[in-house]
């Protein structure tokens, strides 16, 4: 079993950080636990109970859900929701002679429609240990699809054994494209995936793939 997601955002100088899991499909539940100050300040749970049936094929669906509860988190901090005093007022944390309304335009005008954001794999690749495949990598914004350029890509290999370790990183080019090529290891303890993540003026997303031993491609 996976491990999950794990993020931490940062919100009005406060670190909050935002842990998604699966429980296996003998308890099919996706949780998601808020931390803040080493103490749990929420928790999410879904089940997927229809997807029993479907075995390993429900793992993509799984997956998808997994991230969408995840980054629905992240966006409930960013937007204040968990801040002991209220959300904050746009622009408080902005120190500018400019006027609110200025500072608002200004914002518009650096970041069109950019709300949130999504990365993908092109061409993805099946990812088995040993091998060393090329990511072909995508970021783009998530309600127009137009590409976010300048993306700041990390890609790591978490473990149900092992800490997280990062393979590679890189920025977007204007195409909100990269391409990289990570080493798998030959083999590793437990259940392994390979995270790619993204991120840009405080907007983050990420995507899993799980990687096969050998056999299990054949």
């Amino acid at each position: 079993m996976i491990t999950g997601f794990n993020t931490d955002v940062d919100y009005a100088g406060r670190v909050y950080h935002v842990q998604t899991e699966d429980k296996g499909l003998k308890n099919p539940i996706i949780e998601s636990l808020v931390y803040s100050g080493g103490e749990i300040i929420t928790s999410v749970k879904s089940e997927y109970e229809e997807l029993v049936p479907q075995g390993e094929e429900a793992e993509t669906e799984v997956l998808r859900r997994m991230e969408v509860q995840h980054q629905n988190l992240i966006r409930d901090i960013r937007n204040g929701r968990f801040d002991p005093e209220g959300p904050k007022p746009f622009g408080y944390n902005i120190i500018s002679n400019k006027s609110l309304d200025e500072v608002v335009l200004d914002y518009l005008v650096e970041q069109p429609g950019l709300r949130h954001v999504r990365i993908e794999m092109e061409n993805a690749p099946t990812l088995i240990f040993g091998e060393s495949p090329v990511l072909h990598l995508r970021v783009v914004d998530e309600e127009t699809d137009r590409p976010v350029s300048a993306a700041n890509v990390v890609v790591k290999l978490i473990s149900t054994e092992h800490k997280p370790t990062q393979l590679e990183s890189g920025s977007t080019d204007p195409d909100g494209r990269l391409t990289t090529n990570i080493e798998l290891p030959e083999d590793a303890a437990g259940e392994c995936a390979v995270v790619c993540q993204a991120e840009i003026d405080g907007h983050n997303c990420e995507i899993k793939r799980y990687i096969k031993r050998p056999e299990e491609a054949r």
